[in-house]
């Protein structure tokens, strides 16, 4: 009952500050009036990367695979830094409200919509992976039917950001960070201190989930290859990184705010695929993304489980909220914005609509995938495949001199090579390449092909279509 209590004072505050921020202008809406110092902005980066994929998604990879389950999120906080150093500030610089801006001022509005719509797609992914983790904690503290959990978290997620906006998100960001960090370190202690001494802990780790950093469940392929493409580029060019960016104050706090959150980033990574190899030797045999759950259900004890809860669903909570505003932003102004007037007041109105749509879609994935780690592959694929190379090929336009038709037809070979390569496992990809072309793919390019071909599509027609266009 002390445990219900806490959650429902918990989404009674998230709901309040939201519904404290419903009245704000359009700039507020969507950037947070560009006003934000550089802790806050560090705050919300590292809250922001640290939703379901560092919770239960990187704790379910330490269990079953052990340390190399850091790389998840420890690839994303490498790519911090010369996203820091070379990128962030300019990206602030630009003054824009969103990523497929940066598109639309380098190759025009056909390609910023085209982005729009693949980024709005690949989104839904990522958010549906953040209700599934909310959902599934819900269920370890009150048992709860897993639909009906993940329920009563998109719909105060999705009426929070609803009535908040960027304001309110970057504003409960720092608070909910420290929840998280603050509950991650309580149930690892008790994690440790459950066994009788850390020998006898050690004794029940499989010696592998220690090795580092490759084991034979995750070698030289995923950790240079497959990682960095899929997972770490989505940390040089991402709406939702950038969202956090667009909010600093000045170039100078973005620049800094991202080299900081990497180096917060690299530590919180092996702690919590650390916590994963503990609950793998004290609760063998269950799945791997039940592993936060059955810690927190069975270990922590009673009012102490509720906040420590909280502190996790505030992790997931930050980061849905800004994947949320960040795609729905992109839906109005960039996809939509042709079909009605140029009122800012109206295009909020819009991306409050597209928001629910969002969220909507999102919820409705989330009901149907039930995978977090495969929920996100899902948005990353999409995402990398078709917007990641043309939106860097922008800050190099000088030197690169990419056409508007080639960073076009990337984006739509890339997103829909992406997205035939995740529907049915590729059954469609592979019709298309048939037999043989599907086994030279296999062979060159790695177990992961499906995932990889598209990214090495986008950025050959980006190229190739780009010289043809220039002759």
């Amino acid at each position: 009952m002390i445990d219900l209590i806490i959650i429902v004072g918990y989404f009674s505050v998230v709901l309040f500050v939201g519904w404290r921020s419903r009245r704000q202008s359009a700039e507020s809406y969507w950037v947070a009036e560009r006003r934000y110092h550089t802790s806050r902005v560090t705050a919300s980066l590292v809250a922001t990367i640290f939703g379901a994929s560092s919770t239960m998604g990187i704790i379910g990879l330490g269990y079953s695979r052990g340390l190399t389950g850091a790389w998840w999120s420890l690839i994303g906080g490498i790519a911090l830094i010369p996203f820091g150093l070379f990128l962030a500030s300019r990206v602030r610089a630009l003054n824009v409200y969103t990523l497929p801006d940066i598109l639309k001022d380098a190759y025009g509005q056909r390609v910023a919509l085209t982005a729009g719509l693949v980024i709005a797609l690949a989104w839904c992914g990522v958010i549906a992976a953040q209700l599934i983790a909310g959902g599934q904690l819900l269920c370890s503290l009150l048992s709860l039917d897993f639909r009906f959990a993940l329920g009563i978290v998109a719909i105060v997620f999705i009426v929070y950001t609803f009535w908040g906006g960027q304001l309110s998100v970057i504003r409960t960001d720092f608070w909910q960070l420290i929840l998280f960090v603050g509950g991650l370190f309580v149930s690892l202690a008790f994690l440790i201190s459950s066994q009788d001494s850390l020998t006898a802990l050690w004794k029940q780790v499989p010696s592998e989930h220690l090795c580092f950093p490759v084991s034979t469940a995750f070698g030289w392929y995923e950790t240079l290859v497959f990682y960095p493409l899929i997972v770490g580029l989505p940390y040089l060019v991402g709406p939702d990184i950038y969202s956090r960016v667009l909010c600093a104050r000045n170039d100078q706090v973005a620049r800094r705010s991202a080299l900081l959150a990497a180096l917060a980033v690299i530590p919180l990574s092996f702690l919590l695929a650390f916590f994963g190899v503990l609950a793998r030797a004290q609760f063998p045999g269950i799945p791997a993304e039940a592993a936060l759950p059955e810690t927190l259900s069975v270990l922590i004890p009673v009012g102490l489980k509720g906040l420590i809860v909280a502190g996790f669903l505030g992790a997931i909570m930050s980061s849905a909220d800004t994947c949320l505003i960040s795609a729905s932003t992109i839906l109005s102004l960039n996809v939509l914005r042709p079909l009605y007037g140029d009122s800012k007041e109206h295009h909020l109105r819009v991306t409050r609509r597209a928001l629910l749509a969002v969220g909507g879609a999102a919820w409705l994935i989330a009901s149907l995938q039930q995978g977090i780690i495969s929920s996100l592959l899902l948005g990353y694929t999409v995402f990398v495949g078709g917007v990641v190379f043309p939106t860097l090929a922008t800050f190099f336009q000088e030197s690169l001199k990419i056409t508007s038709t080639g960073a076009l037809w990337a984006i739509v070979v890339g997103g829909t090579g992406a997205i035939l390569g995740k529907i049915h496992g590729g059954t469609l990809l592979k019709a298309v390449l048939t037999s043989g072309g599907d086994a030279f793919l296999r062979h060159v390019l790695g177990p992961q092909y499906l995932s990889m071909l598209p990214i090495i599509l986008s950025l050959m027609v980006m190229v190739g279509v780009s010289r043809i266009a220039r002759s």
